[in-house]
């Protein structure tokens, strides 16, 4: 029974280990012409920044606050069955989410505020894959922060664990 729980739990760590980087291969990078840019993905949902609706609500440089539309968009699990991805897929637009981001360009800092309206450390030396945060923050934050000023806020940058913050991938979806 041990043995058994312990391969369960093994799948279900395999299922949400997966990032936004590896998510490339099985959801589209872009939908609605480009305007939305992927983020995040599993389980047959994938989260899509929307570039277009970045709001800068504060410019005040080495300070930056931006807001973004964060749209969750859901794929046919059938599409995936006889195709092993979703590019391509249809899907529904289930839900949007706005998120806030404080930056702090000299300290390469992000904060993210919170369901409670707090303000929360995004702390880059962690490794954010789904078994252990949320890919979705780096992303979500690069993707507002490149729409609204055409600059690269992590760019090559590696936590302390040396994985890149924020994949060539999301970059290449951005059309830099």
């Amino acid at each position: 029974m041990k043995s058994l729980l312990k391969i369960f739990m093994f799948a279900i760590f395999l299922i949400f280990s997966s990032n936004a980087a590896l998510a490339k291969d099985m959801y589209p990078l872009t939908l609605e012409g480009g305007n939305l840019i992927l983020v995040d993905g599993g389980m047959g949902v994938g989260r899509y920044a929307d570039k277009t609706s970045v709001d800068v609500a504060e410019y005040a440089p080495p300070f930056y606050q931006l807001l973004i539309n964060v749209i969750s968009v859901s794929f046919s699990d059938e599409y995936f069955k006889q195709n092993g991805n979703y590019i391509g897929s249809p899907y529904n637009m289930i839900g949007t989410n706005t998120m806030k981001f404080r930056y702090n360009w000299d300290t390469k800092t992000v904060f993210t505020k919170n369901e409670k309206g707090v303000w929360k450390n995004w702390d880059i030396n962690h490794n954010y894959s789904h078994a252990e945060g949320n890919p979705l923050i780096p992303n979500a934050a690069e993707v507002a922060f490149y729409s609204a000023y055409r600059l690269k806020f992590f760019g090559n940058m590696r936590n302390s664990e040396g994985y890149y913050v924020v994949s060539d991938n999301l970059y290449s979806a951005l059309g830099n």
